[in-house]
């Protein structure tokens, strides 16, 4: 199981360094978003690798099929093309929403107390820190 989660993260961090790379030859603030997804992903597999390397290695026998991973990479891909027809925020809201009814998620004031403050967040992230336009679509 190492050896599995080493090539793994190995292949992570290879594709994110050719990112960081490739990303230094974009104009102005071009280069922000990519770089600072592909850094946040390096630490992130480095961190796995760490958790999963201290983990026990008992092996899990799974006896059912899980549904839910490929449920919510079709709720993904949906959020995806939304984002081109309804805009990034209208289209992140409504992705959230569903996505946190699915996983089980039934307190509202949750979900929306989350919204408000994420939403802002997202906007200073991305439209102020990162000068990045997001997409725009038929309602904002």
């Amino acid at each position: 199981m190492r050896k599995v989660a080493l090539i793994r993260n190995l292949f992570i961090f290879f594709i994110s360094t050719v990112v960081v790379i490739l990303s230094r030859e974009y104009t102005d603030y071009a280069n922000l978003l990519p770089t600072f997804c592909a850094i946040s992903i390096i630490v992130f597999s480095i961190l796995d690798y760490i958790q999963n390397s201290k983990s026990n290695n008992l092996k899990i026998q799974k006896t059912f099929i899980n549904f839910r991973p490929y449920v919510i990479l079709s709720i993904s891909i949906i959020y995806v093309i939304l984002i081109i027809q309804l805009g990034f925020f209208v289209s992140t809201i409504i992705y959230f929403i569903i996505s946190s009814f699915y996983l089980g998620v039934k307190n509202y004031k949750h979900i929306f107390v989350t919204l408000i403050i994420l939403i802002p967040l997202m906007y200073g992230f991305f439209v102020i820190f990162l000068k990045t336009s997001l997409p725009r679509g038929l309602l904002i």
